[in-house]
């Protein structure tokens, strides 16, 4: 196994780890973010990388000092940003890093991380650092076809406070799910008693990314009993989503 290490001098490189081409992980290409990596003692083995072996790794990008980077908080009670360590860890922001905020009407919005803001906590869905190059999985409901539709897009605006529509137009209906895992797996569960049936939906071999606008393809028909959630990552998956290998 490869571990990095991290300390205190604020340096947030960014590397590209190239994995031998004779291993079975699926993607060979990783890129790896200091400033996203805990800060241990010298003394650490270090955070895990990956558990495949690794032909190369190349030094991408100078990191700015993140020492007076500013950590941002989401109050999920009153629907604001703060420094004030109170609810959701956002993570620690620049001057121009803005902000995801994803809610169950089926609306993104990129924001700045002004405090006086005020978010419907009834609806957010998913906050967090707005990342252009992360692709979002979504499954909403299409009420009218009475079906659950996914698709895989990335976030092509830069405006800022405007909200977009990213699913189809209709009555009642409504964003689901929503992640910005590289690799999300989805477990969908139906039917009651005897009759539940339970699959497990690997996203990326299931749809491709499409645009923001389009309307996605289908998941599974509409029923009451239909219950979804994502498979959580165990202890020591790859930071890339390596789940398979």
């Amino acid at each position: 196994m490869h571990y990095f290490t991290a300390n205190a001098n604020g340096e947030a490189e960014v590397v590209k780890i190239i994995l031998s081409p004779n291993c079975s992980a699926r993607n060979k290409e990783l890129e790896f973010y200091f400033e996203e990596m805990e800060i241990k003692g010298r003394g650490s083995i270090g955070n895990q990388v990956t558990k495949y072996p690794i032909k190369s790794v190349k030094f991408k990008e100078a990191g700015k000092s993140t020492l007076d980077a500013k950590k941002l908080w989401f109050d999920d009670k009153f629907g604001r940003l703060n420094t004030d360590e109170k609810g959701l860890y956002l993570g620690k922001f620049d001057a121009e890093d803005r902000i995801l905020v994803i809610t169950n009407d089926g609306n993104y919005e990129i924001t700045d991380q002004e405090l006086t803001q005020r978010f419907d906590v009834e609806k957010v869905i998913l906050i967090e650092k707005f990342k252009p190059e992360k692709i979002i999985t979504a499954v909403y409901l299409d009420n009218e076809k009475l079906q659950f539709n996914i698709k895989r897009f990335k976030i092509e605006t830069t405006t800022l406070h405007n909200k977009f529509f990213f699913i189809k137009e209709g009555k009642d209906n409504r964003l689901e799910m929503v992640s910005t895992d590289a690799e999300p797996i989805l477990m969908v569960k139906s039917g009651r008693g005897q009759q539940i049936r339970s699959a497990k939906f690997k996203v990326v071999k299931l749809v491709e990314v499409m645009g923001w606008k389009a309307v996605g393809a289908k998941l599974t028909e509409f029923s009451k009993s239909v219950e979804m959630e994502w498979e959580l990552k165990k202890d020591g998956d790859d930071l890339q989503g390596e789940l398979f290998g």
